[in-house]
């Protein structure tokens, strides 16, 4: 039976989240809309086998994708040699096989995100759904959606991806109309305990989340931007194309361009909605993130390109690109060429020529990406 709703993550790790995730869908009820994909990689534990089919016969449709599994099917895609091992974009065959199985609503988790007390599933299959309420305007153009969650100790908090030049400032927002057709594409739920920031956050301090005050479902004007994760994240099908997540782990001075993929896809996917029906949401369900062990100075390093030019990039993005193409699949074309065209030659005289060829290599995983959504089908 197909299901509507599909959940995926990649692990290196026990993929313990399974039995959490089970005994909240199975207690609202949702097990016969749910399959999870589990995607492995070279390091994940050949007990995540087990512990998916424990899951699966306890009710909750559960496929665990190991290597070989994912080398065999991907041979026929011209994107599956461009995504490396040991990376978190293995997720990205997650998205397609759930594509390929007909999802309606995809939901994408870290390993670390287990649910909280919300119906997970029940709020994200509102994703997809008409919004007839009022949406939220800011002068600046981008919202703090941290605001909305009670810290310990208490601070001004900005999800990893906001802005830098507008980091300090406090929200002001405005609620207007909504558009006659507009509906809700992405849904976004926020995290306790471990909030998802930046890594000169958490050097200034560790933070903890300890409550949510905000409304079950805040929908952005769609000139309005938060960043979008793969942490808690729910996309409707026709958006799966355009949730792209940037292949990482780039060689740059000093270690690697990293953590920053699914920052950089989210703010692609803001972009490529531009002109549909489809708006951004915040707020429930809360998971628990739970992060799993990192060294922050080490994030420091990985996450300072990825930092320095989200500035760089969203002004770029929101001034110079407009999609106006009839399908995702073209719009994600129509994003590669921009990239390569336009922001490329425009990037900082003072970025190491490693960036450039980055962008360069990210344009052509675009094209193969929506090649590949193409060939499984939207």
């Amino acid at each position: 039976m197909k299901k509507r709703c599909h959940i995926v993550f990649t692990t290196i790790h026990p993929p313990d989240i399974l039995h959490d995730l089970y005994e909240n869908i199975n207690r609202h009820g949702h097990l016969d809309e749910v399959k999870v994909w589990v995607v492995g990689d070279k390091k994940t534990p050949s007990s995540a086998r087990g512990l998916a089919a424990e899951v699966s016969a306890r009710g909750l449709e559960t496929a665990y994708l190991d290597i070989e599994e994912q080398d065999e099917w991907g041979k026929r895609l011209t994107l599956y040699p461009l995504i490396p091992y040991n990376t978190d974009g293995r997720r990205v065959f997650g998205y397609l096989k759930a594509l390929e199985d007909g999802c309606e609503v995809m939901i994408s988790i870290d390993d670390d995100n287990f649910p909280a007390d919300d119906d997970f599933v029940g709020c994200h299959l509102k994703t997809g759904s008409e919004w007839r309420q009022p949406v939220l305007r800011e002068e600046r153009g981008f919202h703090n959606i941290c605001e909305y969650l009670d810290f310990e100790p208490r601070r001004q908090v900005f999800p990893r991806g906001y802005p830098f030049r507008l980091r300090g400032k406090v929200n002001e927002p405005v609620m207007v109309a909504p558009p006659s057709n507009a509906a809700i594409g992405v849904r976004e739920g926020l995290w306790l305990e471990e909030p998802d920031v930046d890594a000169t956050t958490w050097l200034n301090g560790k933070v903890r989340g300890t409550g949510y005050r905000g409304p079950e479902t805040l929908v952005l004007e769609q000139s309005i931007w938060s960043p979008v994760n793969t942490q808690n994240t729910s996309v409707v099908r026709e958006l799966i194309p355009a949730f792209v997540f940037v292949t990482m782990a780039w060689p740059v001075p000093g270690g690697k361009l990293d953590r920053y993929g699914d920052i950089w896809g989210g703010y692609f996917l803001l972009s490529l909605m531009r002109g549909t029906k489809y708006h951004a949401a915040f707020g429930r369900p809360l998971v628990h993130h739970r992060r799993n062990p990192h060294d922050y100075v080490d994030d420091l390093r990985f996450e300072y390109w990825g930092m320095i030019l989200t500035d760089w990039l969203l002004e770029i993005l929101r001034s110079s690109f407009k999609p106006t193409g009839g399908s995702m699949t073209e719009r994600v074309l129509e994003l590669s060429e921009f990239l390569e065209a336009e922001a490329t030659p425009r990037l900082p005289s003072w970025c190491p020529a490693e960036i450039a060829a980055f962008l360069r290599s990210t344009t052509n995983n675009l094209r193969h990406w929506s090649a590949a959504c193409r060939q499984i089908g939207v």
